[in-house]
């Protein structure tokens, strides 16, 4: 369920509603005048939860699940099957985008004030330094000591652990900020992460109804991001370093102690354990783990988990000694290439 601090409920809505929004058809399995109010992933499903399925690998994967009036957008062809589970099933070629649809009509980002700079409930402590032009939203809480520089947002909802400083025009949203944090000058945390669902009507942008959690004592560079999850929390461990221009994807979870230079990009759902580093400009496919103290050389390319205490480099990126002997192998190739060339000549 999305947190309450950060987004506002628009729900319930009756099945019928809901089928109109998203194109989805009513099966004999789901009432139109049923009502939901609330989304989760099939994985964390329960009564009255509204969530989708693509296929049918979690049912292969689960064959005893129990789906008892769940509502699931699904793809026709499973129908029967998941109402045989006890779901209450919403068909559509394309459920992922027809949840999109719908789940961005039951939950709403909380707006920023509109008569107020500050909003008056905001809890601000005395020691506090909040610069010019800064705006915080609703209920949020900012901690002893914390320094916000010129033209900063501070969303609804979020805390600033004490003794943190957010540099100018850095944006906060849907995150909780442990203590001495370090935000850099135009820093965003907390935005909607990137996910777009293929429907025919073109591209439809999925909700992010997740957070960001940062623990105590983390830097992030000026101009990165960090998105929030989709579900659930995007989150950042302790002493954590995190360079100019990085960008980490939504429900990545980073550990404990890690370095990252600047360029570096992590997609969606990766895991990086604790004490990892990154060279400049290093980039992650998603879902895939780092593991707890691995070295990435700069430049490299990862399409799959590397395991703990290894160095990789490369791209596609490998293990160095492996990489260092490609490397070597196309020099000598290319050396007896260019004899060959002046021979002939």
């Amino acid at each position: 369920m999305a947190d309450p601090r950060f987004f506002d409920r628009l729900g319930p809505l009756a099945l019928n509603e809901i089928a109109a929004l998203s194109g989805a058809a009513i099966s004999d399995s789901a009432p139109g005048s049923d009502r939901v109010d609330t989304v989760a992933p099939i994985s964390e499903a329960r009564p009255g939860v509204l969530c989708y399925l693509e296929n049918a690998k979690l049912l292969r994967a689960h064959p005893d699940i129990r789906l008892d009036d769940v509502v699931v957008f699904a793809p026709p062809a499973l129908a029967e099957e998941l109402a045989g589970r006890g779901a209450k099933v919403l068909t559509h070629d394309q459920p992922r985008a027809a949840f999109g649809r719908a789940a961005a009509a039951l939950y709403r980002l909380k707006p920023f004030p509109v008569d107020h700079a500050i909003a008056p409930d905001a809890d601000i402590a005395a020691s506090a330094v909040i610069g010019h032009g800064v705006v915080i939203g609703a209920g949020a809480r900012i901690g002893e000591n914390v320094v916000i520089g010129p033209g900063s947002s501070i969303g609804p909802g979020c805390r600033i652990g004490s003794g943190s400083y957010l540099g100018p025009r850095t944006v906060i949203l849907c995150a909780d900020l442990g203590e001495n944090c370090n935000i850099l000058s135009g820093a965003v945390i907390g935005e909607t992460g990137f996910g777009a669902a293929v429907s025919d009507a073109g591209l439809v942008d999925m909700p992010h109804l997740g957070v960001v959690e940062i623990a105590a004592s983390v830097t992030i560079g000026a101009n990165s991001c960090v998105d929030r999850g989709q579900f659930g929390a995007t989150t950042i461990g302790e002493g954590t370093k995190i360079d100019n221009l990085c960008h980490i994807g939504h429900n990545c979870r980073v550990g404990r102690n890690v370095a990252m230079a600047a360029f570096a990009g992590v997609s969606g759902s990766c895991v990086i354990e604790d004490d990892v580093m990154f060279g400049g400009r290093v980039g992650l496919q998603d879902h895939i783990t780092i593991g707890k103290g691995a070295r990435i050389g700069g430049n490299s390319a990862l399409a799959e988990s590397v395991p703990a205490g290894e160095t990789w480099m490369g791209d596609p990126a490998q293990p160095l000694r492996q990489y260092l002997r490609q490397v070597s192998e196309v020099r000598r190739l290319a050396k007896r290439g260019d004899r060959k060339t002046k021979k002939k000549d």
